[in-house]
């Protein structure tokens, strides 16, 4: 009898310390992607193609001056696509190439100028020829 109590506790005390021995896997979090900001891009505008029926349409911008999220950007020259949801504003009836003007595009923070330049643009303001 003394024999089968001496077994049981000896088996009762292997048993939780073999459960202690192995580590547990640490829970897996799913990565949040990057907040997305606006890029506010001021310089001259060029090569103005409006959209037609289903096609997108561009615009160039050579980027003089831009918000704090964009600096990266600047002294560059970069094309958007522009759909027929993107707000066009002209300052005559056109826009001319080298007419200043503004491009806003939003995007995941820390954009490089090629992702940049995969967006539509959300907004595209003609501010008239250059002085």
């Amino acid at each position: 009898m003394k024999r089968l109590t001496i077994a049981t506790a000896l088996a009762v005390l292997v048993v939780p310390a073999s459960a202690l021995a192995a580590k547990p896997t640490p829970p897996t979090h799913p990565t949040t992607p990057a907040p997305t900001v606006s890029y506010i891009l001021h310089g001259s505008l060029s090569a103005y193609v409006a959209p037609s029926g289903g096609a997108n349409g561009s615009i160039t911008i050579a980027i003089s001056a831009s918000n704090y999220a964009a600096k990266q950007l600047v002294h560059s020259t970069l094309t958007f696509a522009v759909s027929s949801k993107t707000k066009v504003t002209f300052k005559g009836s056109t826009i001319a190439n080298g007419d200043r003007g503004v491009v806003k595009v939003r995007g995941p923070k820390k954009l490089t100028a090629a992702a940049a330049q995969a967006i539509v643009a959300s907004q595209v303001t003609d501010q008239g020829a250059a002085k």
